[in-house]
């Protein structure tokens, strides 16, 4: 028994199909993908060290760098989501970012940051 043809009609259907799920998908790949650079900033003059600590650093404090007026700021690259963190004080202090309201349970009974990319 010889198998059926399909139309010309038919064929087509399929392969633009074919062709929207792989856009689809590719445009999912970039959107998850895509990376930023976040700029994080603290007014803390009187501070000796300030830096930024979150999962996107594996939890170890990176520097922010002090201007003239007391601000301390540097950006890091940080994919696509939600990313928590802490702003740590002179290497021992812990706290959420002031300036940033949003906030989830750090597990411990405090508190992190949430930044959005």
């Amino acid at each position: 028994m010889a198998a059926k043809k399909e139309s010309k009609a038919t064929v087509v259907k399929k392969a633009v199909k074919a062709v929207k799920e792989t856009v689809a998908k590719a445009k999912k790949t970039v959107a998850k993908s895509k990376t930023a650079d976040v700029e994080f900033k603290v007014y803390a003059p009187d501070s000796a060290s300030v830096a930024v600590a979150g999962d996107f650093n594996n939890w170890k404090p990176a520097a922010l760098k002090k201007d003239k007026t007391g601000n301390w700021s540097g950006k890091i690259k940080l994919g696509a989501g939600a990313h928590q963190y802490k702003i740590v004080f002179n290497g021992q202090y812990w706290e959420t970012d002031k300036a940033n309201p949003e906030r989830v349970s750090d597990g411990h009974g405090g508190e992190n940051s949430i930044k959005r990319v």
